[in-house]
């Protein structure tokens, strides 16, 4: 019987041991033969499950998370990877880890998550272990520990794991759960940026904006920013596309910059976006064109940014580029204030002490102006004015209400 060269694939991962693949190749060729399963292969498939082949039941469970050979069964897609991890497949108990954490097919639960991320650590999978890392990292499924998160994120980072390498760099730097030291945290990032991966790319490039752990050297951040923005990394977009643009220890190329800040934005990277609402609205590179700043703020501003939320406050204030409303204004000034804007604060604190867009509260107009002086934004005439206006009681109800919130400050 000849036997095709998709079966004869299928038939030879059968025979050989599970561990005797390395692991990252071992789960790659198994999701590339599970992908072109036919249900002609199923009943095979099936049989070798049923006798207890771990793999074969491995690749069952996987066949009907995704449809392959099968129509999707979630619960039969667990009932199978929970075989083979019950039989000691890392592979499974690693996916097992992932669905219990993801929810799939309606099964989450995060402690049972760490316990099958933690048998497969055990046995040296480093997907695993950066996965059980995180859980620690995190908290989910377990006390929130940085020193186990560091340790199992090491073990991951030392097989090569850039996810667990680029962890481990920004918990170098913070010194969370290991002791803060920048070189290590560029040795780290290093390690993922020179695997391809992007984030460890964009993280790497800043320290050498920065000179932490580095030299000092822009020319080396852009050619680490490029490859990350290359790959199509947002943040990387954006902040290529500023250094460009403002010409910062490079020479400047603002129309290659708008480039990569425009894709960004698109992307939905509220950094990229606010960052051309602000260069229409000075005319930075570009043709000045409020109206097409106020666009790009505003789709920063309903991400939750702070500071494009104080600029589309301002222009709804002073009608530039969109109709003016002052109780927009007021209404953005808010959420951003109540985000630890400073300049929002102060500003808020004039309106509402105006009566603009909104009842006038001198109360709580002392109130923000108290909070914004904390960050060093006030005006002492003002604050002079509206104090002497303030009774006594309403006074020390704002200088309560304002310590309430710095208090529990963002």
């Amino acid at each position: 019987m000849k036997i095709s060269m998709k079966t004869g694939f299928l038939l030879a991962l059968f025979v050989l041991p599970v561990l005797a693949v390395p692991q990252q190749d071992s789960l790659a060729a198994i999701v590339q033969c599970v992908s072109r399963l036919t249900p002609k292969d199923i009943p095979l498939l099936r049989q070798k499950s049923l006798r207890g082949d771990p793999q074969a039941q491995f690749m069952l469970g996987l066949a009907y998370s995704m449809g392959s050979g099968v129509k999707p069964d979630p619960a039969q897609a667990l009932k199978w990877i929970s075989s083979a991890a019950g039989s000691g497949h890392m592979l499974a108990q690693n996916e097992l880890g992932s669905m219990y954490a993801s929810g799939e097919g309606g099964f989450q639960d995060d402690s049972k998550a760490v316990e099958w991320f933690r048998k497969a650590a055990e046995q040296g999978y480093a997907d695993a272990q950066y996965n059980l890392g995180t859980r620690y990292l995190l908290g989910s499924g377990t006390e929130r520990d940085f020193e186990s998160a560091a340790r199992w994120f090491t073990k991951a980072a030392e097989q090569g794991n850039p996810n667990a390498a680029d962890a481990l760099g920004r918990m170098s730097l913070f010194g969370d759960g290991v002791p803060t030291d920048e070189a290590t945290a560029a040795k780290w990032f290093r390690l993922a940026a020179e695997t391809g991966f992007a984030q460890g790319q964009y993280d790497l490039a800043n320290l050498y904006i920065r000179g932490q752990g580095v030299p000092q050297d822009t020319a080396t951040a852009l050619q680490w920013l490029t490859k990350a923005a290359e790959q199509g990394n947002p943040q990387a977009e954006t902040r290529l596309g500023n250094i460009l643009c403002d010409g910062a220890g490079v020479p400047k190329n603002c129309v290659k910059g708008l480039r990569w800040l425009l894709r960004a934005a698109e992307k939905g990277d509220a950094e990229g976006q606010n960052s051309l609402g602000q260069r229409y609205l000075m005319g930075q590179g570009v043709t000045k064109n409020p109206t097409a700043a106020f666009s790009w703020f505003l789709k920063a501003a309903e991400q939750g940014m702070p500071d494009a939320q104080a600029a589309v406050a301002a222009m709804y204030k002073g009608g530039d580029g969109v109709t003016q409303s002052l109780r927009n204004a007021v209404g953005w000034y808010t959420k951003a204030a109540e985000q630890d804007n400073a300049k929002a604060q102060f500003n808020l604190a004039v309106m509402v002490a105006k009566g603009e867009g909104t009842p006038r509260n001198l109360t709580l107009a002392y109130q923000w102006l108290l909070i914004a002086q904390d960050r060093g934004q006030t005006d002492p005439n003002f604050r002079a004015l509206l104090k002497d206006s303030l009774s006594a009681d309403q006074l020390k109800i704002a200088q309560q209400k304002a310590a309430e919130w710095l208090s529990r400050r963002p």
